[in-house]
């Protein structure tokens, strides 16, 4: 028997034309895309516009359950983590932030509903300071596992999502093509979900990944997770920096903005007598400035829980004060930085430590 597809896997084109398909006019296409998004509903049953022929089509071929199961935990600063089971029994993760995301300071002081997303189960990448690469890669998420986050969470908090940063487990380059169809659901400009403009991509520096991206019209933000301003030491915490060197990444950069006019943000974690010198500050201002672009310092979040090995073992985190110190010695020489706020540490769920325990257990 042929598997069904999910429903909230198609775009509003694909729904028009599905009706159109069908024999019913393409704005009942629409109104089904309405209904799962706008009016969030929890079956096709519950859908009131459909007509009930087009409903029982539905039914038939297609899937409406995004997940098998979810649960939540919430944190003290008001963050909450959300761990999704998927059908094939894996786990993956969402983080919704009450607050301001960093990566959306030019807003000013625009209240922002902020989700954290995952784009797949696991990750192949092995980012020595990333609990989520000790799992591997389990499974590349479909657009619905990736927008249906957003719908369940939303449900759950009872708000509105206004920002989605794609930057919970998962490198998103390399499941670029349900990324970014799960992209086009979320920001359909005809049924106002959320604007690309509040949107973000994050990657580790899969440079083929980049370049489609920036064909995607209008365009979303680009985030790019640097953590090094030498090859050597990159080479050593994030060995997708052995395909893909720094020029490359830099270069890659540079034809985004030229593409988009979208400023880049880097995010980097200084590492204790690692990354964090004088020299470090100095190269990662230059490199901030070959293209608008912002810096996002990160604290270094506990992954002890991994029992980490080897260079994830040696990793140590900078103090409050060094951070700062850190930031500072960036802004001298030029650069524009941002020390980023770190939600839900109590619970697991800031940035670098989604998803082992849950796997785990």
């Amino acid at each position: 028997m042929k598997q069904k597809t999910n429903i909230h896997s198609l775009t509003l084109e694909e729904l028009k034309n599905l009706a159109i398909k069908l024999g019913y006019p393409s704005y009942r296409g629409e109104q089904i895309f309405r209904e799962l998004w706008f009016s969030a509903r929890e079956s096709f049953a519950s859908m009131k516009q459909i007509q009930k022929g087009f409903k029982e089509y539905l039914e038939e071929y297609y899937s409406f359950e995004i997940f098998q199961s979810h649960n939540i935990l919430k944190s003290s600063d008001g963050s909450v983590k959300f761990a999704f089971t998927l059908f094939s029994g894996d786990v993956v993760e969402s983080v919704y932030m009450p607050s301001a995301s960093n990566e959306d300071e030019d807003e000013g002081k625009t209240s922002r509903k902020t989700l954290c997303i995952s784009s797949q189960a696991g990750c192949g990448l092995d980012c020595k300071f990333c609990a989520t690469g000790t799992l591997g890669l389990l499974a590349n998420l479909k657009p619905s596992e990736i927008a249906g986050q957003v719908k369940i969470c939303e449900k759950e908090i009872g708000e509105k999502i206004t920002n989605v940063v794609f930057m919970g487990m998962g490198e998103p380059m390399l499941n670029y093509t349900n990324v970014e169809k799960s992209i086009k659901i979320l920001s359909d400009t005809n049924i106002t979900k959320i604007s690309r403009k509040k949107i973000t991509v994050s990657t580790s520096g899969v440079t083929p990944g980049i370049r489609k991206l920036s064909k995607l019209k209008p365009a979303v933000k680009l985030a790019i997770s640097l953590h090094a301003t030498t090859n050597g030491v990159r080479d050593k915490i994030m060995p997708i920096n052995l395909k893909s060197n720094i020029s490359e990444l830099m270069n890659s950069a540079q034809n985004y903005y030229k593409q988009t006019k979208t400023a880049i943000t880097y995010e980097y974690i200084p590492f204790k007598e690692l990354n964090d010198s004088d020299e470090d500050a100095k190269r990662l201002a230059k490199i901030s400035k070959r293209v608008p672009s912002r810096v996002n310092l990160i604290p270094f979040n506990d992954i002890s829980f991994t029992s980490p090995v080897g260079v994830a073992e040696e990793l140590k985190a900078v103090s409050d004060l060094e951070l700062q110190e850190f930031a500072n010695k960036i802004r001298s020489f030029g650069g524009v930085v941002t020390i980023r706020s770190t939600f839900g540490r109590d619970i697991a769920a800031a940035c670098g430590q989604l998803a082992l325990s849950e796997n785990k257990e």
